[in-house]
């Protein structure tokens, strides 16, 4: 029987132009929508129609945004730094851009 070659390190994420196959999904919706929102609405651009350019660029700044967010950061940096954003800290988990250093208790709770 002929031996086929095997994938090595098939666990990690495949990934394509520095984006991983879990954000491709993304990387498609976006680009969907800068095509064909500009023939929804009849864009153009010196005549020319927009979505020759909308949907190049979104493809472009979608990839750039995921290479962004992924190299040189930790895992799941991006959704740790909107958790902190958006939800108060006394709400989740401390996170070590939490600026805790005031009293437990409030002046008006102290009596």
């Amino acid at each position: 029987m002929q031996e086929y070659p095997m994938r090595e390190r098939i666990y990690l994420p495949l990934i394509r132009w520095g984006v991983p196959h879990t954000d491709w999904k993304y990387v498609f919706i976006m680009t969907m929508a800068g095509f064909v929102l500009p023939f929804i609405f009849g864009l153009t651009i010196f005549g020319i129609p927009a979505p020759m350019f909308t949907g190049i660029g979104t493809l472009g700044l979608s990839v750039a945004f995921f290479n962004l967010i992924r190299y040189g950061r930790r895992p799941y940096w991006f959704q740790h730094k909107m958790q902190a954003l958006f939800s108060n800290h006394r709400q989740r988990r401390a996170l070590p851009q939490d600026n805790l250093n005031h009293l437990w208790l409030r002046a008006d709770d102290a009596d």
